[in-house]
């Protein structure tokens, strides 16, 4: 009886600690989705772009809870016009509401599933990458930029010029020339042709359907 007593005793121990190991609280990548890298589905989907013919602003809003719930969701469209070469982008971008952390921004030059991509948020922080398929690869990472505006309503001017003599891009936040940032794209495939566009990163926090991601761009 002891011996019984004493096994029962030993297993409601180890479930004890099974439960407490696999209880605690931990916080999980669901909340980190700030760009493709880290949302489950990346896709073309121009029907959620929408232009206004008369101010040529293009708006993105979704409230679809089909977006909802998983690892998040990345959205992106292209325009039909394509840079060969690839010289400049000026984009003015504006988050209205949304996750505040989850990035939105630009393409360039895009063709055959692969793509270059600046991305910012409201919390002043931008990311550059290339996107072929569904791989998403870091240029510079998740950096804080003084010159970003933080927080929503707010519009950022996102700036991109490409150097063929030194085969540097160079990329500016609202117009200030004194804060500069150099990249390259070294490796296949290159992206020095190719067409523009804009991207949005879906957060499994967005709170659909109360509160849609909501966003402006504008090429200047």
């Amino acid at each position: 009886m002891k011996n019984t007593k004493l096994i029962m005793a030993e297993i409601s121990l180890l479930v004890t600690i099974f439960l407490f190991l696999t209880g605690c609280p931990k916080t999980p990548e669901i909340y980190v989705v700030k760009e493709p890298l880290d949302s489950s589905v990346i896709e073309e989907n121009s029907e959620i772009f929408i232009e206004d013919p008369a101010t040529g602003i293009i708006g993105f809003e979704t409230n679809d809870t089909k977006y909802s719930g998983g690892y998040g969701y990345t959205l992106w469209t292209e325009d039909d016009g394509i840079q060969d070469p690839f010289i400049h982008l000026n984009v003015t971008l504006k988050k209205i509401s949304g996750n505040d952390v989850a990035g939105y921004g630009i393409i360039f030059g895009s063709y055959e599933d692969t793509m270059l991509i600046v991305l910012i948020n409201t919390k002043k922080e931008f990311v550059i990458g290339e996107l072929e398929g569904n791989l998403f690869t870091e240029l510079q990472a998740w950096t804080e930029a003084a010159n970003l505006k933080p927080g929503y309503n707010q519009s950022n001017i996102i700036d991109i010029n490409y150097d063929p003599s030194s085969e540097d891009f160079s990329l500016t936040f609202n117009g200030d020339e004194t804060a500069v940032v150099i990249f390259r794209d070294d490796e296949e495939p290159f992206h020095t042709t190719g067409k523009d566009g804009y991207i949005v990163v879906i957060s499994p926090l967005d709170n659909f359907p109360g509160i849609p991601v909501s966003i402006t761009f504008k090429k200047n």
